[in-house]
């Protein structure tokens, strides 16, 4: 038969020419026919097919009829005991159950009380420290720090060597001018550090280091040893740094209280090995060293303890550092002490600077070779009183003052003789009532006039 109409196919022609036969042969019809039944097993089925659709077609929408027969189970309901509640569509119910929550889910965000909490990793990265948890740590932190300094400070104080203190006897403490934002402290320098037995011996150095903090600021005044004075502890004329051998060092700091009237609240005493140890502890100290200096050193090496000075902007040692402040023979002592003052400013900017690790091995290291005549309880207020001045400047002077003295000679022996009064008042005006800026105006005028 063609398949298609280009090979002559008529739809028609099967319609209008199919003349088959198309009815069920007798013998076939098992629907019809009573007598033949087939099935498996117990389930069999006998007799014609009878359809009761319309039959029960309104059973639920009409009024029942009482002699209708309900309709019969078959043999798989029965089996598996039916139950009409298995007909509901629970897949449709679990959907809009999701959707329900997905919904909710949604709207939880937007209110940031019920977000959802966190767990795990993620509840450590999202959460924050409260306010209360930051104030506790910084106050562990402080109190550490606080604990680490003061168990410094006590190792540091246990190290230094303690003098009873003397009252001075010749003047008494009314009549020397004093105030409470000035703290005075006499700095000794000795060749040795000298026993009970040995205080005798002439003070190297004499510098009031004054810490005003009215001012904010520190001043250094030198004392120049040749300067000649009345000493008390002799009740006689002699120089200045000769008041040791007859007072000890209580005996130089009433020599400058009834000379100059000024109120010195105590002294700490050092020898030359601490000051080389102090300088070493902290790196070295940055000195602008002249070609005379760096000579004198060098080429005299019994004097100065076989040190060697290079000329120029220097960092030096603890050795060098002391060589250079006890140059004497190529100019005045003046000079001399100017270059003392120099190092210890280099000193103190070095503290300034705050490094803790040099600060405590500078304070340990140099304790051991300082005396004083201050007790614990004064030094931790001066070490406190000074911390605040530090951010302040640093200035520097020496006594007598320009224009108030003259060389002389004194029992044979070549002096500086000075107007005590007009030093006396210049002094006082300088440490109690002069700020930093005044003080360095008036030394580079006398240096340039």
């Amino acid at each position: 038969m063609p398949r298609f109409d280009n090979e002559g196919f008529n739809p028609n022609k099967r319609i209008n020419n199919d003349s088959r036969d198309r009815s069920v042969p007798e013998g076939e019809n098992y629907y019809k026919n009573p007598g033949n039944d087939f099935g498996y097993g117990d389930r069999r089925m006998t007799g014609d097919v009878i359809d009761n659709q319309n039959k029960y077609t309104d059973v639920w929408s009409s009024p029942r009829d009482e002699n209708l027969e309900p309709p019969q189970r078959n043999y798989r309901q029965i089996q598996q005991e039916y139950n009409p509640e298995v007909l509901r569509d629970f897949d449709a119910q679990r959907r809009r159950e999701n959707r329900e929550i997905a919904r909710q889910r949604q709207q939880q965000p937007k209110q940031r009380s019920e977000r959802p909490k966190h767990s795990g990793a993620a509840a450590k990265k999202r959460s924050k420290p409260s306010a209360k948890k930051i104030l506790a740590a910084i106050i562990a932190v402080l109190l550490a720090i606080l604990l680490s300094g003061i168990l410094l400070l006590t190792a540091v104080l246990s190290r230094i060597n303690y003098d009873d203190s003397i009252p001075n006897q010749y003047v008494a403490s009314g009549q020397l001018e004093n105030s409470m934002s000035v703290t005075n402290i006499l700095l000794l320098g000795v060749d040795a550090r000298p026993t009970e037995e040995s205080e005798t011996s002439r003070a190297d150095t004499m510098m009031l280091v004054s810490i005003d903090r009215k001012h904010h600021c520190i001043k250094m005044t030198s004392f120049l040893r040749d300067t000649w004075v009345y000493v008390p502890a002799m009740q006689g004329e002699q120089r200045l740094n000769a008041a040791s051998a007859y007072g000890g060092y209580s005996g130089v700091v009433d020599a400058i209280e009834y000379n100059f009237g000024i109120d010195i609240d105590g002294y700490v005493v050092a020898d030359f090995e601490m000051f080389k140890v102090l300088v070493d502890s902290i790196g070295g100290v940055d000195v602008t060293v002249t070609q005379a200096e760096a000579k004198e050193v060098t080429n005299h090496k019994k004097r100065y303890g076989n040190v060697k000075l290079d000329a120029g902007e220097q960092r030096l040692t603890g050795e060098q550092a002391l060589a250079y402040c006890r140059i004497r023979k190529i100019d005045t002592d003046f000079v001399r002490t100017k270059r003392q003052r120099t190092v210890i400013q280099s000193i103190l900017k070095e503290v300034k600077k705050g490094n803790p690790f040099k600060l405590a091995k500078m304070a340990l290291n140099s304790a051991p070779y300082i005396e004083t005549n201050l007790s614990k309880g004064k030094l931790m207020l001066v070490a406190m009183a000074a911390a605040t001045c530090l951010r302040g400047d640093m200035v520097q002077q020496k006594v007598p003052f320009e224009g108030t003295w003259e060389y002389a000679y004194k029992n044979g022996m070549s002096v500086i003789a000075i107007n005590i009064e007009q030093n006396k008042q210049m002094l006082i005006d300088a440490i109690y009532n002069k700020t930093a800026e005044q003080i360095n105006a008036e030394n580079a005028n006398a240096e340039n006039g």
